[in-house]
């Protein structure tokens, strides 16, 4: 693993600094009907004790969002979500799913499932989640990355250089370049990997940057942004 003083690349990521945390990380959430205004305050309301790391606030939101509206696909998404934050995977998978059954179309509760596996390091278990949204117009590119991240970390290098292959064949997506980066960590190329995160910072918007380099930022890759002053 690389360290953050041995990498030098706090100041190439310092773009994080005005984000939000983010939980999963992750692209836009799928528009849906607005709830009733007594659970649409209580789902701002707990959204931004989430953003503010307040999660016991935040899941007392939530948790009322649930109960006053029990079909509503936006609480149990956001429930689930302050309960990754909190670690507590089965508990999110569970709110995840039962979003779906609400919203069945919405990629990106399946993205999410996909990386609740990722995220505890179930490559095998994660990677069929990202396949099958590779195909999405909108969560295709990241879904690509990922199932690229799962054969690079889950010791199938084989098949993750010939994924880097078509990456690189195809170029200018956002997963050409991460994936060159995290190619260049998992072999030690430091300056490789530099190389290509400080690309990457130069073409991409600070919140689609952070969507792909979470990842590696959670595995020990990258290192943490430094706290704000």
């Amino acid at each position: 693993m690389v360290s953050g003083s041995k990498f030098g690349l706090a100041t190439l990521l310092f773009f994080f600094l005005a984000l939000a945390p983010a939980s999963l990380g992750h692209a836009q959430q799928q528009p849906s009907p607005p709830p009733p205004d007594q659970v649409s305050l209580l789902l701002k309301q707990g959204l931004q004790f989430l953003e503010q790391q307040q999660l016991d606030d935040a899941l007392a939101k939530a948790n009322a969002a649930v109960q006053a509206a029990p079909q509503n696909a936006n609480a149990y998404e956001l429930r689930g979500t302050i309960y990754v934050e909190k670690k507590l995977w089965d508990l999110a998978a569970k709110d995840y799913q039962t979003a779906l059954q609400f919203d069945v179309k919405n990629t990106q509760l399946k993205f999410n499932l996909a990386e609740i596996e990722f995220m505890q390091k179930k490559y095998a278990a994660a990677r069929p989640g990202f396949v099958a949204l590779e195909q999405d117009p909108d969560m295709g590119d990241i879904s690509s990355y990922k199932a690229f991240l799962c054969d690079l970390f889950g010791g199938h290098e084989d098949v993750a250089a010939k994924e880097l292959a078509a990456f690189n064949q195809v170029g200018a997506n956002a997963s050409y370049y991460f994936a060159n980066v995290a190619w260049s960590l998992y072999h030690h190329k430091t300056e490789d990997a530099r190389g290509w995160l400080s690309s990457a910072v130069a073409i991409y918007a600070p919140n689609k940057a952070r969507l792909y380099a979470s990842s590696l930022i959670n595995l020990g890759y990258l290192p943490l942004p430094p706290p704000p002053q």
